[in-house]
């Protein structure tokens, strides 16, 4: 298992020090690093595998010592055996395929290197990309020879640093998919750094929630994303609707409790704080169901009555600002537009289950 202390101040204008404070475990499985660009989440993978050094912590994996600052034992990157795949591949563009893989082989004969190279290039099924060189492959066969050098030098440790940001969806499914066999087969824990959602869930046994360089919460993917536990972790997984409000009744018998937030009435889960407590709630924009018609044969404890400020269009994917004495961000098909007839000005019901809106500390 691997366990990281770390605290570093990064940057060198005293106005602008980025600090990174974290502690994380990982075990044999595949644990996410989850968060948006710039909160510290490279600088975490760079720490374990030795190319950043920390002002304070320590690092294990397993009995072995990689750092101590308490104790100033500090291995090289090369006496780690760290296995790291970076974002945009590195390849030796020199260097065909199987030789990028064979120069991540080490203290092997050239025949048993060769036949690791072979083995690893079968795994990944690009053994027929062997003789071509990296500007001769697709962005995804350029992810995978990357992932088999990472492999090639028998690592006890994998980190992956966004390793399918440049590739096709249809490509990262199938990346996905071979990744989690080769964590599977290798038995060694791999630390993924993603701020992609369907990766973290389709992969993450564990996730960290990485904010400003500090960890917001801790779980598994889908208890993070499902139940966000602070307002910083909820914008951080995408929660988009963050809100105040008071306590101002209990329907225990409902198993709800009833808030006020700047004068629109929410049902929430039942939670026994005082009246008058101030709370804050979160909700996914996905979550919420509009409709034309004021609707109430349904499950739905919250039904509230709004008008469509905003219409935003993408190519697959519409999202709503419905007021209602606060702005909700709502997430629909483009079809919901035509089918509804939605405007900026027109009226609609928004349902939410109160099962959906989340208590935030």
């Amino acid at each position: 298992m691997l366990e990281a202390r770390i605290k570093m101040q990064l940057g060198s204008d005293r106005t602008h020090l980025f600090t990174i404070d974290v502690d994380i475990k990982a075990t044999d499985g595949i644990t996410v690093l989850f968060g948006p660009s710039g909160a510290g989440k490279t600088s975490i993978l760079r720490t374990i595998a030795g190319i950043l050094i920390p002002d304070s912590g320590r690092i294990t994996l397993g009995n072995r010592i990689y750092f101590d600052s308490s104790s100033g034992e500090c291995l090289s990157i090369q006496q780690r055996r760290v296995g790291y795949v970076f974002q945009n591949h590195l390849l030796f563009p020199h260097l065909t395929a199987e030789q990028n893989v064979l120069y991540g082989v080490r203290d092997h004969s050239r025949y048993s290197a060769r036949k690791r190279v072979r083995e690893l290039l079968s795994l990944l099924g690009v053994r027929t990309t062997a003789r071509r060189y990296p500007g001769e492959l697709s962005g995804g066969e350029q992810q995978r020879i990357a992932l088999a050098r990472a492999l090639a030098s028998d690592p006890s440790i994998m980190l992956l640093d966004e390793p399918l940001s440049a590739v096709d969806v249809a490509t990262r499914t199938r990346l996905l998919e071979e990744i989690s066999a080769v964590q599977r087969k290798s038995g060694i824990p791999f630390l993924y750094v993603t701020h992609n959602h369907s990766e973290a869930v389709r992969l993450g046994s564990a996730m960290y929630v990485i904010h400003e360089g500090s960890i917001v919460q801790e779980g598994t993917p889908l208890e993070i994303f499902n139940s966000p536990r602070s307002a910083s972790a909820a914008r951080v997984v995408g929660t988009e609707n963050v809100f105040a409000g008071d306590v101002v009744e209990h329907r225990p018998g409902d198993g709800t409790t009833v808030m006020d937030i700047q004068s629109c009435r929410i049902e929430v889960p039942y939670n026994g704080l005082p009246l008058g407590s101030r709370v804050t709630v979160g909700i996914r924009s996905e979550d919420i169901i509009i409709s034309r018609e004021h609707l109430t044969q349904t499950s739905a404890r919250n039904v509230l009555k709004g008008v469509v400020k905003h219409i935003i269009l993408d190519a697959d994917k519409a999202e709503l600002v419905v007021s209602c004495g606060v702005d909700f961000k709502v997430s629909i098909t483009p079809a919901t537009i035509r089918i509804l007839n939605l405007e900026t000005g027109t009226e609609i019901y928004m349902l939410i289950k109160a099962r959906a809106m989340h208590l935030l500390a």
